[in-house]
């Protein structure tokens, strides 16, 4: 069966099985941005029951604090791979439980999570607006939920150019640039969203919302 027969999710989770060695090596510089800024907005409790949603190779472990109670998922295997390793860093001071989870079909039951953070995920799943739904079904209502992002630019030269790269970037699976992500986040059944950004030329930006109760 040829790559572009299979479905879209599975492109994504080779996609990241193929590169997951390589991942630090090559993005790591450009997605560290806003994690530890990220896990403070959480605001964190020792009670407080947290998931990260698409872990990747666990770049954001070292911000939580000891005794975090953190699960994290992941859908392409190789990348838990190097998470499972990261976990192990004595810069990890929380012992995170991870598993191999599409975050479109989470597994767990409604109202389980306290806190949730995706950074720069929702643009990298085929149907942002499922997985939107997901992470909110999953949310206890009055939930935190913070996530990092690339966000499409205001300045109009730049959205041309992302225009031009969008069918090469997403022809390997990597991620999307024509995402509306905040007009979805906006449609969910949230409030006190708040947006900053966090990388060079505001592409990027750090999203926080509450679940209503």
């Amino acid at each position: 069966m040829g790559l572009f027969s299979l479905p879209e999710s599975q492109i994504v989770q080779q996609a990241y099985d193929r590169y997951s060695s390589l991942y630090d090596l090559i993005l790591k510089p450009w997605l560290v941005f806003g994690r530890e800024r990220a896990v403070e907005l959480l605001d964190l409790e020792p009670s407080d029951k947290i998931l990260e949603v698409g872990v990747g190779t666990g770049l954001s472990f070292e911000y939580y604090p000891p005794g975090t109670n953190l699960i994290g998922l992941d859908y392409s295997e190789g990348m838990l791979r190097q998470s499972l390793e990261m976990g192990k860093s004595d810069d990890v001071k929380c012992h995170p439980e991870l598993f191999q989870m599409n975050v479109e079909k989470i597994g767990f039951r409604n109202s389980t999570f306290d806190k949730v953070l995706a950074a720069y995920v929702m643009t990298v799943v085929p149907d942002t607006e499922r997985a939107m739904r997901e992470i909110i079904r999953v949310c206890k209502p009055g939930a935190k939920v913070v996530m990092i992002n690339h966000l499409r630019p205001e300045n109009s030269i730049l959205a041309t150019l992302e225009d031009a790269l969008h069918p090469l970037v997403s022809s390997l699976g990597l991620f999307s640039l024509d995402r509306d992500l905040l007009s979805i986040i906006e449609s969910c059944n949230i409030e006190n969203l708040t947006v900053e950004p966090t990388s060079f030329f505001r592409l990027h930006h750090i999203i926080s919302f509450t679940v209503k109760k």
